[in-house]
């Protein structure tokens, strides 16, 4: 690697842990507040990603009682979730190719698992939303994202 390469390299690396940062003090998470190294912050974001993953996992309990007596949307759900998490996982994995073996890759990879499993949390709820509004037996669709 050449010299101007490295020093691009490094530039690359800074702006993406700066980006990285906003996007979690955003949060306004007092962890990140309180943490003095990367190694904090990595837990911080990781704990983060528990809390969306532990709410995912509530919401997921609650899918609509008809679900339970409609075998084909039952198994559209698992499937859809199964795929869900493919998607996620790989996407995260790209997102942060330019961090992999960086002390900061930890909390880029726990910050892009948060995201998109609260985007995840939200689409759910309209689905719950939609059931509880439309009734178990009434069709409802989803609005797309804005």
């Amino acid at each position: 690697m050449t010299r101007t390469n490295r020093v691009l390299f490094r530039l690359a690396a800074g702006l993406t842990t700066a980006l990285a940062l906003q996007a979690v003090h955003a949060s306004d998470d007092p962890c990140f507040e309180k943490a003095q190294s990367q190694a904090a912050l990595n837990q911080c974001a990781s704990a983060a990603y528990q809390r969306a993953d532990a709410d995912l996992n509530r919401l997921y309990q609650l899918r609509p009682a008809r679900l339970s007596t409609d075998d084909a949307a039952r198994k559209r759900l698992v499937d859809a979730q199964r795929k869900w998490l493919q998607f996620r996982d790989a996407e995260c994995a790209f997102q942060t190719v330019r961090t992999v073996g960086g002390s900061v890759q930890p909390m880029n990879v726990s910050s892009c698992l948060t995201d998109l499993t609260r985007e995840r949390v939200t689409d759910l709820q309209k689905h719950l939303d939609c059931a509880r509004v439309m009734g178990e037996g009434g069709a409802c669709a989803v609005p797309p994202r804005r």
